[in-house]
């Protein structure tokens, strides 16, 4: 559980001014106690068709699967007398769960049979927190400001970035193995910290100390400039680049933490795109164990549109453009560029290979400087993974040959998930 209280503030601003992957699958199961089960109890097949083991790895089964479970009840998976580490999670925010996530161990071409049972509220099963959506304002002192869940900014606003409105300039989400924050203001980009403890952290960042310094958690370690950051966008029209950045009104929201996965959302009213203006929303999450943030984007492009997303380079020549297999395709770079440290650094976009158009970098002098970017076809649905593989979390990283291997492996396994069928028994 959070060691923090979660204080829920509706923030508006009027004007303008500049936040539950590896897998060690034994050391999260917990003994399962006697409980006074409803009746039905249903069993969870889990597959895995893939040539390669899977390592604490987290399955979502949609609530619709599982029937019709009374609201008052909640899922409890187990197998013989050990608990999953489990997390249910309210997608559209109607205070009602909609996915079941599970933390898995499958070995290849193997099946397992996992068992469902339902419980009553309070004799829920609570597991450790290492998921997490942080905003607050920022602090003058060295204790966190409340929690801000939902609050929006209009059009122009910024911040001063030596004392910022917003604790890390915007809200911030991790997991174990990393964070990110965006910047929620009119830059509308995104940064990197580098976390060398796998527990929440966010709540401390900013607070009575620099994070362009190493701290017991970490710190900043990504350079961005003018470019477009950690994963930020743009669209390209006739050759010229137009950041998707402002919009007339900028909604923040946050979704959900917990155990296994953690989400946000940023709905634009307005949002400039290109040369017009039109509503749109990235919703970006992040699942334990993973070195990579989720973003789900929806804007309408036309026809002779590209959405662009970018990573900062600012001296990298090498850029590895790979189609990891028929799905997934990433362009990374890699280097000592850890800002701050005289460390390596692995950095990522992975997206569908069947968007992809070009990839390039552009110049110092460019409209968006410093930027390594694809480009991908106009559809009005996006999902991109934005990947930041630091060698002082993981030692895989210390070669270029650790971090692209990583990316093969990720972009496997979410090439072919594994199979799930829920069986209910009579």
């Amino acid at each position: 559980m959070s060691h923090y209280l979660k204080i829920k503030i509706i923030c508006v601003f009027f004007r303008p001014g500049k936040v539950a992957i590896g897998l060690f699958f034994f050391v999260f199961y917990i003994p399962c106690f006697a409980f006074d089960y409803p009746d039905k109890e249903q069993s969870i097949v889990i597959i895995n068709a893939s040539s390669f083991n899977r390592v604490r790895e987290v399955i979502i089964i949609k609530r619709t699967l599982l029937g019709k479970p009374g609201y008052n009840f909640f899922p409890l998976v187990k197998k013989g007398n050990r608990c999953f580490t489990t997390q249910i999670v309210d997608k559209n925010g109607d205070s009602n769960w909609d996915e079941l996530l599970i933390e898995v161990d499958l070995a290849a071409n193997t099946r397992d049979t996992l068992q469902l049972t339902w419980v009553k509220k309070e004799q829920q099963k609570e597991f450790k927190k290492y998921t997490n959506v942080r905003l607050s304002l920022r602090s003058d002192n060295d204790v966190p400001s409340p929690e801000i869940n939902k609050t929006q900014r209009m059009r122009g606003f910024t911040q001063n970035i030596a004392k910022p409105f917003y604790q890390m300039e915007g809200p911030g989400i991790e997991n174990d193995k990393v964070a990110f924050r965006t910047f929620f203001d009119f830059r509308n980009g995104k940064d990197i910290y580098g976390k060398i403890v796998d527990t929440p952290v966010l709540e401390k960042v900013g607070v009575d100390a620099t994070w362009h310094e190493m701290q017991p958690w970490g710190m900043d370690i990504f350079h961005t400039g003018n470019s477009l950051s950690a994963g930020a966008l743009a669209v390209e029209e006739d050759k010229q680049f137009y950041r998707l950045g402002d919009a007339d009104t900028s909604i923040f929201q946050a979704l959900y933490e917990g155990a296994l996965q953690a989400a946000f959302t940023l709905n634009y009213k307005k949002w400039d795109v290109a040369k017009s203006k039109q509503d749109g929303s990235e919703t970006v999450s992040m699942t334990k164990g993973n070195f990579f943030y989720k973003n789900d984007i929806v804007v309408d492009l036309n026809s002779n549109q590209s959405l662009i997303a970018g990573i900062a380079n600012f001296g990298i020549d090498k850029v590895v453009y790979k189609k990891h297999n028929e799905t997934f395709s990433s362009v990374s770079i890699y280097g000592s560029q850890a800002e701050g440290s005289n460390t390596k650094l692995g950095v990522a976009i992975m997206f569908p290979s069947h968007d992809y158009i070009v990839h390039q970098t552009t110049d110092a002098a460019s409209s968006i400087p410093n930027t390594s970017y694809i480009s991908l076809k106009p559809t009005s649905k996006k999902t991109i993974y934005f990947f930041a593989c630091w060698e002082k979390t993981d030692s895989r990283f210390t070669t270029q040959e650790g971090f692209e291997k990583y990316l093969k492996e990720t972009a496997d396994k979410l090439a072919s998930p594994i199979i799930i069928s829920v069986i209910n028994k009579k």
